[in-house]
């Protein structure tokens, strides 16, 4: 709400939201079309209100269907989604505190052959006591919760006010935060890895009239001074249509980690590669990286990359390989820079593990040339870039002398080497 907007007008603007939503809804867009049936279920002595609504299988948000998301989690009527819980909360405030309530929480499960959408709408702060009774039981069936953000905003404030309510929350075996493998898949991609943002880039199912998150606190402020209950329609819509984005880039995920060359989306290969590595699918991951360290131009996102290749290499007991890889990178990149210095310091160590003392020696000592050139006398390099070439040119010196290899030092007043 501008400065210069009156609460009148903002419960004028807010109608035309709700109005505009609802109307939107039968069109032919697909994206949040009407359940086959909703129901809402006041008690005015709780002062809890439950809003639920039954979405078909075959209901389509975006460019997939609602069975599509199920059945790459799983099979669609398999006990892992038919005891899962879909959550997401809307608050008094985006900070967090216990000051801050939680005054509409929705939920999202599977039921029979459709997907239900439950809503728990805090009519009065005072019943907030009688709304947390209701989800404790709910998580009381619940094995596997799915949040997006919830393990730093949605969960974290439910727990507040359990202790606060002097409840005690069910413990889930299994929570799954979607923000992480979205970030990891698509945020330097896009920018940005915002639940509606994905929805539009990656679900193909952009929001329209939809009412911005930072604005949700203020109309249930201004529900609270007026009791319009028509205000809250929007906001309502929204944190419906946030649980159905969740549970079909649930879907996404899961079968873009599946088999990741048949996305049909724009992926971070680096990203999908480390959390292929960390569900234990290396070969996978190590193909991953190897698309990205071909797409990778600057050299810190190519250093990076490379030490996650090499880092899968070692795991699969690919040593030759990697050696390989670090030969041909040095033999490439010809650029006198920090990425040069440790691509051949990770020569030297692929050369000494393999036994050639002599060639490690040789690259040992280039990096260590190119190091003082490029940083001060008192500089040692980030990390003891240059104290570790040091200690690491010392101790091939001997070895290589050891078997009679002429060893050059270098003398950084002339710049030039002698025996």
């Amino acid at each position: 709400m501008s400065p210069s907007e009156t609460p009148a007008g903002l419960r004028e603007r807010l109608r035309r939201l709700g109005a505009a939503g609802i109307a939107s809804q039968p069109g032919g867009s697909g994206r949040d079309a009407p359940p086959a049936f909703s129901g809402r279920r006041p008690d005015s002595r709780e002062g809890v209100e439950v809003v639920r609504a039954r979405y078909a299988l075959d209901h389509r948000h975006g460019g997939r269907e609602l069975g599509e998301a199920l059945e790459a989690m799983g099979a669609p009527l398999s006990a892992e989604t038919a005891h899962t819980l879909w959550l997401d909360i809307e608050t008094t405030g985006l900070a967090g505190g216990t000051g801050t309530y939680a005054f509409l929480v929705g939920l999202a499960y599977r039921d029979d052959q459709a997907l239900i959408t439950e809503q728990f709408l805090l009519r009065r702060l005072s019943a907030e006591c009688h709304l947390l009774a209701r989800l404790r039981e709910r998580l009381c069936t619940t094995r596997h919760l799915v949040t997006f953000n919830g393990y730093r905003f949605d969960w974290p404030i439910l727990e507040a006010r359990f202790v606060l309510a002097r409840q005690r929350p069910e413990p889930v075996e299994e929570h799954t935060d979607l923000i992480h493998p979205a970030r990891r898949l698509w945020h330097r991609i896009f920018g940005t890895h915002r639940l509606s943002a994905l929805e539009a880039e990656v679900l193909g199912a952009p929001r329209l009239d939809d009412v911005a998150g930072w604005q949700i606190p203020m109309i249930y402020v201004q529900y609270l001074r007026s009791a319009d209950r028509g205000a809250l329609e929007p906001v309502l819509t929204h944190n419906r249509t946030d649980l159905l984005a969740m549970i079909m880039l649930q879907g996404e995920i899961a079968r873009i980690l599946r088999d990741p060359f048949a996305a049909r989306i724009p992926l971070d290969w680096e990203g999908v590669g480390v959390l292929l590595g960390r569900r234990g699918d290396h070969w996978a991951a190590l193909a991953c990286f190897d698309r990205a360290a071909r797409t990778a131009g600057e050299s810190p996102a190519r250093w990076r990359v490379l030490r996650r290749l090499a880092k899968e290499h070692r795991l699969l007991g690919e040593e030759n390989a990697m050696r390989g890889r670090w030969e041909k990178e040095a033999a490439a990149w010809s650029g006198r820079d920090r990425f040069r210095v440790q691509v051949l310091e990770e020569v030297a160590k692929a050369r000494e593990r393999a036994g050639d003392c002599v060639g490690a020696y040789r690259a040992a000592r280039e990096a260590l040339d190119l190091a003082r050139s490029i940083y001060p006398a008192d500089d040692p390099g980030p990390a003891g870039l240059v104290e570790r070439l040091t200690r690491r040119v010392a101790r091939l010196e001997k070895r290589t002398e050891r078997i009679g290899f002429p060893v050059y030092r270098f003398c950084p007043r002339t710049e030039r080497r002698f025996p």
